[in-house]
Formats: structure tokens, sequence, C-alpha cells
């Protein structure tokens, strides 16, 4: 990610700022930035959800689909990560300014919900080494004010409680019947 380069009146703004349990915004240096999380917004998905934490914006859609199960993991669904930063949402992403960054959150995200201890990848394989759920995660950075990973895993985790998976018959036998995705807390 890029650095930021700060003089030394901006340093010392902070450090003051800091002292005096007070930030730019006018919260305290412990106050949380308002946060709201709404379901069910995209029709056309799985799941959904969108996040606001202070003016950050954030919109999730899980698409689910059949798949293969991965040769090093092959009882076990796996999730992919898309993240769009959208230009309208900062002026540093006009052009191609949000792709790196996009990449990068695509990157932390995969590594955090590919953890056992988070998402229990087991339930989405339907049958081992055939076939499983692929939950296609697609991320668009709808205004970007601060907070930017907080907001996003916020909206993650929302959408993929939201998300449910459809009924699968295999060879006459039900299986994996109306999935609900259930993740523990990571």
């Amino acid at each position: 990610m890029a650095s930021v380069v700060l003089s030394e009146a901006e340093k010392l703004y902070i450090v003051h700022g800091v002292q005096e349990d007070l930030r730019v915004d006018g919260r305290g240096c412990e106050d949380y930035r308002c946060a709201e999380v709404e379901t069910d917004v995209v029709s056309n998905t799985s799941g959904s959800a969108r996040a606001k934490l202070g003016h950050t914006d954030i919109l999730v859609g899980v698409k689910a689909e059949m798949g293969t199960p991965k040769l090093e993991k092959p009882d076990e669904g796996y999730l992919e990560f898309f993240v769009d930063c959208s230009a309208n949402a900062t002026p540093e992403f006009e052009g191609r300014g949000g792709e790196e960054l996009g990449t990068e959150i695509s990157n932390t995200l995969y590594r955090i919900f590919s953890s056992e201890s988070c998402v229990d990848l087991k339930s989405l394989c339907i049958n081992p080494r055939e076939h499983c759920w692929v939950l296609y995660v697609d991320v668009l950075l709808l205004e970007c004010g601060g907070n930017l990973f907080d907001a996003i895993s916020i909206a993650v985790k929302a959408a993929l409680f939201n998300t449910s998976c459809r009924a699968v018959e295999t060879s006459g036998d039900f299986k994996n019947e109306n999935i609900l995705l259930i993740f523990p807390t990571c």
C-alpha cells in the first residue's frame, strides 16, 4: 500500500489530538464510528449485505455455484474474492488507482476466510473430490472514508451469514439439505 508522508506540523497536530483525546471529526480517541449493516440488499445473489462505517460504504454480494474441490482439499468447498474499488469512492481510485488496493484486500480476505477457525469449508462439500459449493464474494467499495478493512470485513461477514445454498441431490441421496451457512467468529 502507498506510504503517507507527514510534515512535522501534521505529526504535532496528531500527537496533540491524542494527548487531548480528540480526533479531527470530534470523536474521542476511543469512540467508535456509527455502523449500519443491512442484509438481503441484492436480489439475484445467494447472500448480500451493505455496511456503512462512518463515511465508508461497502456492498457485498455472494454467489454460490457448484464446482470441483481443489486437489489439496478434496473434502472442502472454497471462497473466491473480488474487490472493486469504485472510482466514485475516492479520487485516488480513478483510472487504475484502485486495482492494487483491490488485489491486496482480496488476498487479505482470502487468507482470513480460508482459516478453519473462521469458515467451515467442509460444510460446502457435496461429494468429496467431485462436487462442492464455491462462494464467489464480490466486494464493491462505494465510498471510502476510513476504516476500510474493518468495514469490508463486517460487510463480508454479514453477507456470508446471509448466504444460503439450494438443496442438492446426488446419486439418489439427499446431501446438504438446504444448507444455511453458519460461520464461527474469526
